[in-house]
């Protein structure tokens, strides 16, 4: 049974926990104590104490005071989840548990945590006080010190909307710029993107053409080639893809640009063409 307590240890950062507002039913349908794991939306716009590993479906977020079964519907306070907060829970086993062990939702219990290195973690252990100063053989531990994961965050995903791509849509020739990275770029017409200059390795971004029409990506350096249809191809050279729907991801390696996901390379509609031809052209 739930008992009202306090599971938030400290911030990372050194920032105080984030409170905000959620909207519970009236205690008569449901009672939450302070500090259990509570989901958004299970009970259609309310949170309520979570009650099984597949909760996890739904956003989470953790009471910050309790919701008694006299008490009408109302906004409560809730802790938020953010990368940097450090809970402590009890677990459903004692276990020897390493930094990063993966923790899921234990069913019928909200206030404890389930070791599953193996299954989808809502949270990660951070405490080190069950590692041996001499040996190799860790402590048995009772309970965990754990971060959440934001994909299950209530406030990361509900007000924070972390998961959200930016998405460009364009008619006219555009140089992309470093804070684009990751974007989805819509070409709508036959016009030419534009790599942005000195991009570090790992910079990406995803190119869908948006209509009928030869829409090209420009690599940049000129000196970067471009890997795709089955070659490293000619530095320099440009990609034009020409029908709705065709796409390519492109990733730079500090040297080149990788097609790490692309139609088909066989496909007829993705063609290499050097700057000088389009030049020529216009």
């Amino acid at each position: 049974m739930a008992v009202n307590k306090q599971p938030w240890l400290k911030n990372l950062s050194n920032q105080d926990k984030l409170i905000f507002p959620g909207k519970v039913q009236a205690g008569s349908s449901a009672t939450i104590k302070r500090g259990e794991i509570c989901t958004y939306d299970e009970t259609s716009g309310y949170f309520i104490p979570a009650n099984a590993a597949a909760d996890r479906r739904y956003s989470l977020a953790i009471a910050n005071e309790e919701q008694k079964a006299d008490d009408l519907a109302r906004y409560m306070e809730f802790i938020a989840l953010r990368p940097d907060d450090v809970f402590e829970f009890a677990l459903d086993a004692s276990a020897q548990i390493e930094l990063g062990d993966g923790l899921e939702l234990t069913a019928s219990d909200s206030q404890k945590l389930t070791r599953n290195v193996d299954g989808d973690a809502v949270a990660f252990v951070v405490n080190i006080d069950n590692y041996p100063e001499e040996g190799t053989t860790l402590l048995y531990r009772s309970y965990a010190q754990c971060v959440f994961n934001p994909v299950y965050s209530y406030w990361m995903q509900r007000v924070l909307k972390n998961r959200l791509m930016k998405v460009i849509t364009t008619a006219d020739d555009m140089t992309l710029k470093i804070e684009d990275c990751g974007a989805v770029v819509l070409v709508t017409a036959a016009k030419t993107v534009t790599a942005p200059s000195n991009v570090p390795a790992g910079w990406n971004f995803k190119f869908v053409v948006g209509a009928d029409a030869a829409a090209k990506f420009d690599p940049k350096p000129d000196t970067a080639a471009v890997y795709i249809k089955g070659a490293k191809q000619t530095a320099g050279m440009y990609v034009s893809m020409t029908d709705i729907g065709d796409f390519a991801e492109f990733v730079f390696d500090g040297t080149d640009w990788i097609a790490v996901n692309s139609i088909s390379g066989a496909d007829a509609d993705i063609t290499i063409e050097s700057e000088r031809e389009e030049d020529e052209r216009e």
